[in-house]
């Protein structure tokens, strides 16, 4: 027996040469600061189906007394870690599960025993056990965990879990809640890519029946990480089919593993309470050395081999996942600085809350500053997973297809003398029509043939009257845009609560009162055309006198083509006679004449006015109301201003949050720690390559 201060646990000691302690160092020193609880770590799972020996396994690896029943065994995780220390030491503990109420995580957490000897380890199970409920509430499963934490001066560097054995279906004493609990629990363990799955089969029941198998395969497809174990081979009958088709599977040639197969026999309780622990390797060595899996490689049966083989495993486990591990550690830094950072210092005064936003306000100016004036430097502009971002960018191409939305649809009409199957288009002719009309209800002192004055000011805001419905969705839409960007940066800044804060109580009526000022922008922009049209651009006039001439020569170009395709002369008096309809039309009505020289000058006046509208909208109803002042609206020195209430009404913190900030420094410190301990052991004088954290397995 070992001594006392190795609490009678020499197995254990065998799983581990002095060439791996050094690695296996790091890991414990990883463990020992808790980076488990973060991120996974390189450990032994031994799972299988119920009642195939799993406990008696664990208890032959480890030496540490595992309960065992013929029936129900295990019915919550039991994670036992191996942890060298000077002082011998034996503490428990328990991890609610995540379904656990508040009241009960609080108790569960509560719970702590300190064993003297390893033969207290029994009657541990039963005290968390009731602990948990499953002696009182009817559950027959907890998805709590035991945590067992073995300290010594020879103790490894290494994690054990026993794990319940999976269910194959419901029955009086386990509900349906219970075989989905098992599975949840035994997979979330499986998934653990550090993990070493040892999927325990049992001689007694066949291999298709055991659903270890497939599930251990659902998590290690390749087998790159599972160990079979078959369990009870002394249940077979000697040169039976039966125990040929275990020798088949423990030779790797029925489930492939890239690990293979082992072969323990394990101890009956009878057997187990009557003899010393150091005779259980004698009488299993007796065993395979009778049966008919003598003719297996003697390093693939018994206990003691099995000890050495895992040994190699688990290191070359531990050697192949560490640079993947120090990989991981670092992005959960940099997750939870960015986190830590969102959250802002603790701010329980009023006045740490007015410098934090004071902090917060000139981060949120500078990338405002950028934003408007199209500069994206900045690490907040980078990529393309939100293009919103880029709110010049994304205005100015808003302010393009505004103006290109005012050209296609801006007019009530447009006149075509060959589109005539829509609404929106009309005839020259019928357009003059319709102007005539109008002359004629407006009609005042001028002379015959004259349109009057205010003629062309109605006909223009008749055809300019989407003006104003797309003018407003276009800064509705400018508006929302930049809504959104302001929620973006702020996410990027600073937490949810604080976000969603500025808004509520400070950016929220602003952006309102700046909606508000941008329609005022607009109303005055409109204002000016139910006036009298007034410009003093000179190409108005050619304008108008472009579309009378366009008109003029499209009729002779008719006369003429007409003439031409059939394939007649046409003398110079022939053209002089062909103008005179054109030039002089003396039996037109007096009122048409007019109604069309108000048409054609509302169209030039419209060309005039819609280029101006087009520039007056984004400038004078967007920009400067909207877009212009955006990095003032949240900048120190509104901060300063800004009254207590609503610095505290943004900034003060609840108790979840100082909890929230609490946990996320106490992970940070963990992880930056074991970002340390691995920085350290890379720079140690090394045996080989293979004791290099960023070297390559090249076995």
């Amino acid at each position: 027996m070992a001594e006392s201060n190795d609490l009678g646990l020499p197995s254990l000691q065998k799983l581990q040469s002095a060439e791996q302690m050094e690695l296996l160092d790091v890991v414990d020193s990883l463990r020992a600061c808790g980076l488990s609880e973060i991120v996974a770590l390189p450990q032994l799972i031994v799972c299988g189906d119920q009642s195939s020996g799993k406990s008696s396994v664990l208890e032959a690896i480890s030496g540490l007394p595992f309960p065992k029943q013929d029936t129900l065994c295990t019915r919550f995780a039991t994670e036992v870690i191996l942890r060298r220390a000077d002082k011998v030491e034996i503490n428990v503990s328990i991890v609610p599960g995540d379904d656990r109420a508040m009241i009960d995580r609080d108790r569960l957490l509560r719970f702590r025993r300190e064993l003297k000897t390893k033969d207290d380890f029994g009657g541990l199970f039963k005290g968390a056990r009731d602990e948990m409920g499953l002696s009182s509430s009817g559950k027959s499963f907890s998805n709590d965990t035991l945590r067992v934490e073995f300290c010594g001066p020879s103790q490894p560097q290494l994690t054990l879990v026993d794990l319940p054995g999976l269910i194959h279906s419901e029955t009086k004493t386990q509900t349906a809640g219970d075989v989905q609990l098992v599975h949840n629990l035994v997979s979330r363990y499986l998934e653990n890519p550090r993990s070493i799955i040892l999927a325990v089969v049992s001689a007694k029941n066949d291999i298709g029946n055991q659903i270890i198998l497939r599930n251990a395969r659902n998590f290690d497809p390749q087998g790159l990480r599972t160990l079979g174990i078959i369990t009870k081979p002394d249940l077979l009958a000697k040169g039976s089919k039966s125990e040929e088709s275990f020798v088949t599977l423990a030779r790797n040639e029925d489930v492939k593993f890239s690990l293979g197969w082992h072969v323990v026999k394990n101890l009956d309780s009878a057997i187990r309470r009557n003899q010393q622990e150091d005779t259980r390797d004698e009488q299993e060595t007796l065993f395979f050395q009778e049966s008919g899996f003598n003719r297996l490689p003697a390093h693939t049966t018994g206990i003691t081999s099995l000890r050495s083989r895992l040994s190699k495993i688990l290191f070359s486990q531990i050697r192949r996942e560490l640079p993947r591990l120090v990989e991981d550690i670092q992005i959960q830094i940099t997750a939870e600085r960015i986190a830590r950072d969102k959250l802002g210092p603790s701010r329980s005064q009023p006045s740490q809350q007015r410098e934090f936003l004071i902090s917060l306000s000139q981060m949120f100016q500078t990338i405002c500053r950028d934003a408007v004036k199209g500069d994206y430097d900045h690490e907040f502009f980078q990529g393309d997973a939100n293009p919103e971002r880029r709110l010049c960018a994304n205005v100015m191409n808003m302010h393009f297809d505004f103006a290109s939305n005012i050209r296609k649809d801006g007019a009530s009409w447009l006149i075509d003398d060959e589109n005539m199957l829509s609404e929106k288009y009309r005839s020259r002719n019928d357009a003059i029509k319709e102007a005539c009309i109008l002359l004629k209800r407006s009609r005042g002192r001028e002379l015959p043939g004259l349109p009057n004055p205010l003629l062309v000011g109605e006909l223009f805001r008749q055809y300019s009257r989407p003006w104003g419905d797309l003018a407003r969705l276009h800064i509705e839409k400018v508006w929302e845009t930049t809504n959104k960007f302001l929620e973006l940066l702020l996410r990027h800044l600073t937490d949810e609560d604080v976000c969603e804060n500025i808004f509520r109580f400070w950016l929220h009526p602003i952006m309102e009162e700046k909606l508000k000022l941008a329609y005022s922008k607009l109303d005055d922009l409109l204002e000016v055309h139910k006036d009298y049209p007034m410009t003093t651009n000179s190409t108005f006039i050619n304008h108008s006198k472009n579309t009378r001439q366009e008109s003029g020569r499209e009729s002779l170009e008719s006369v003429l083509r007409s003439r031409l395709q059939s394939k007649q002369d046409v003398s110079v008096d022939e053209i002089t006679q062909m103008m005179l309809p054109i030039t002089t039309k003396p039996d037109l009505d007096m009122d048409m004449v007019a109604a069309e020289e108000a048409l054609d000058h509302m169209n030039a006046y419209y060309e005039i006015a819609m280029n101006l509208f087009t520039d007056n909208v984004p400038t004078l109803a967007v920009q400067a109301p909207i877009i212009r002042a955006i990095p003032e609206t949240f900048c120190p020195t509104a901060v300063y201003l800004m009254p207590g209430t609503v610095v505290h009404n943004i900034a003060g913190e609840t108790e979840e949050k100082t909890v929230e900030r609490e946990a996320i420094l106490r992970r940070l410190a963990t992880l930056e720690k074991g970002a340390l301990i691995c920085k350290q052991y890379a720079k140690r004088p090394q045996q080989g390559k293979h004791h290099q954290i960023y070297s390559t397995d090249s076995s």
